[in-house]
């Protein structure tokens, strides 16, 4: 009898084991899986960022870099982020290494969170003259990083814990505040017509655009009346 309570016990608390430990090895796997997409790739590392890349964006690396040593640090310190430590940052020049890395996307974005790893698609795949000097203004100003490196910040402070709206909104509203871009100011009149509830429950189902751009108002509208701090203390409860 004491035999089969010892092994009941242990096999008990191996479930209960696995089942605290599965989100994190749930995370592990997301990292390895975009880690073993960059077989082949270059590695640069900075002050804030390791970068992997291909001979394709070679060039746009060094201002990659830049961006990230000097908005990084701006951004953790917002998010009052304990023990910052350096981004991995991936830019993936064909869209099906891409889309290997973070899973199949019907829309293909500029860029994705996933895995702790910043995913970026080659500026190539979605400006034209992505080599000429105002490609490379337009990427600093409407590139993907900023929202991207938010996306960073606010998985070092609540891990996933956020509403996919709000997590969003968040990502929007400090790329406005460090580059100035208002994202898609021309619907914001039609996503005012979302009601809180739809944006809370049927995120993923509304049209993406307005979706994102309603929860951009909401959170710009919350910081307007309470403050960053207060947005803050919102995201860490």
């Amino acid at each position: 009898m004491n035999n089969f309570r010892n092994m009941f016990f242990i096999i008990a608390l191996s479930i209960l084991l696995v089942y605290m430990a599965g989100p994190r090895i749930e995370r592990a796997y997301r990292h390895w899986r975009v880690i073993s997409c960059t077989t082949g790739f270059h590695k640069s590392e900075s002050e804030w960022s390791e970068v992997y890349y291909t001979d394709q964006d070679a060039e746009y690396i060094p201002l990659i870099k830049r961006l990230t040593d000097f908005y990084l640090p701006l951004i953790l310190n917002d998010f009052h982020v304990k023990n910052p430590r350096r981004a991995v940052i991936v830019v993936y020049a064909d869209a099906a290494r891409f889309r290997a890395a973070v899973g199949r996307m019907e829309a293909l974005p500029m860029g994705a969170y996933y895995g702790g790893v910043v995913n970026i698609i080659s500026p190539s795949l979605w400006m034209t003259n992505a080599r000429d000097a105002f490609a490379k203004d337009y990427f600093i100003q409407n590139g993907p990083l900023i929202h991207e490196l938010t996306h960073y910040a606010t998985d070092l402070t609540v891990g996933g814990n956020l509403e996919l709206w709000l997590s969003e909104g968040v990502a929007l509203y400090y790329e406005y505040k460090y580059t100035g871009a208002d994202w898609r100011p021309d619907l914001e009149k039609q996503a005012a017509g979302i009601s809180m509830a739809e944006l809370r429950n049927s995120f993923s189902e509304l049209d993406d655009r307005l979706a994102y751009r309603k929860a951009f108002d909401t959170v710009k509208t919350f910081v307007r009346k309470y403050g960053e701090d207060r947005l803050q203390i919102l995201l860490s409860r």
